[in-house]
């Protein structure tokens, strides 16, 4: 069976041990075992698009990694039986905080009862009603700078789009 999240969980047992996060090491092997899950999961769906080259096997594997004809940002060529390894720890960063909360790099977002401004006293409560999906999705998900930081070398530059008339 294909690999369903990046890395192992005895490897990631040890990143959150030299790192001194011990909230990991108190949860159950099922338990960080879904969370590394998720947290592959959500390193996928965040930067899948900006991923040098394709999935080397195909749109039926599993994961977004290994790839084939994948280069870094400095140009050096990564095998296609590789996984680099910060692609593998944006993994467990992305891991942890999906372990101390399930769901919350993937939040279930209803733009209509998305809130914008709520006053306590005399009670006001105003929605979202404007703005597109994307900005409604972006503006209740966490950022975690350090997926940035660890994935920079392996993510192709968003350029803007150009319009030919």
């Amino acid at each position: 069976m294909p690999a369903s999240f990046y890395g192992t969980l005895d490897a990631a047992d040890i990143y959150f041990a030299d790192r001194g996060i011990t909230v990991w090491a108190a949860a159950g092997e099922d338990e960080r075992a879904a969370a590394l899950l998720r947290g592959s999961q959500v390193v996928d769906g965040l930067y899948e698009r900006r991923f040098p080259g394709l999935r080397a096997g195909g749109y039926d594997q599993v994961l977004s990694w290994p790839r084939k004809a994948a280069v870094t940002a400095n140009g050096e060529s990564i095998p296609e039986d590789v996984v680099p390894l910060p692609i593998t720890y944006a993994a467990y960063e992305a891991a942890a905080v999906e372990l101390a909360e399930s769901g919350s790099l993937s939040p279930v977002v209803i733009a209509a009862q998305a809130v914008r401004r709520e006053k306590v006293g005399p009670l006001e409560t105003e929605y979202v009603v404007a703005g597109s999906p994307a900005d409604i999705i972006a503006a209740v998900r966490p950022v975690m700078t350090i997926l940035d930081g660890l994935l920079y070398p392996f993510l192709r530059p968003v350029l803007p789009g150009i319009l030919v008339v």
